[in-house]
C-alpha cells in the first residue's frame, strides 16, 4: 500500500498539473479531468506493474485487465465529479473528490483483479 500510495502521489501530480493547467486555460472541469486521466494512464500502468506490485505476470493479460479496471474506476471518477459539481462543491474540492473515489477504487481492482502477485497465486520460485 505504501509503494501505491508513493506512485499514486506521483501521478496525481501529475494529472492534477494537467487538470488544472486545461482548467486556467479555459476548458471545462470534466474535460480537464479526462485530460488528466488520460495522461496518468500508462504512468500508472507502468508504476503499477514494476515498482507498487512487482508484477511478473503476462503483459498482455495485464494491460488489459488494468485497462478494465481503469475504466471501471475513471467512469466512477466521473460520476464522484458530476455529482459534486451537481451540488455546488467547488470545482477544485469536486477534482479532489474525484480522485480520491478513483484512488481507493483503483487500488482494490488492481490488487485483486489487474496483477498476478505471489501472494495470490502462488510462488513462482
Amino acid at each position: 500500500m505504501t509503494r501505491y500510495l508513493g506512485s499514486g502521489a506521483l501521478n496525481t501530480i501529475v494529472g492534477f498539473i494537467v487538470i488544472f493547467s486545461a482548467m486556467a486555460m479555459g476548458f471545462s472541469p470534466m474535460v480537464s479531468n479526462i485530460a488528466g486521466y488520460v495522461v496518468g494512464f500508462t504512468l500508472g500502468f507502468v508504476l503499477s506493474k514494476n515498482f507498487v506490485f512487482r508484477s511478473d505476470g503476462c503483459f498482455v493479460m495485464e494491460s488489459a485487465r488494468y485497462l478494465i479496471a481503469f475504466a471501471i474506476s475513471f467512469l466512477f471518477n466521473l460520476f464522484v465529479l458530476h455529482s459534486a459539481l451537481n451540488i455546488n462543491f467547488h470545482a477544485i474540492v469536486s477534482q479532489v473528490a474525484a480522485a480520491m473515489s478513483y484512488t481507493l477504487l483503483m487500488y482494490i481492482l488492481a490488487r485483486l483483479f489487474v496483477f498476478e502477485t505471489k501472494v495470490q497465486h502462488g510462488s513462482k520460485d
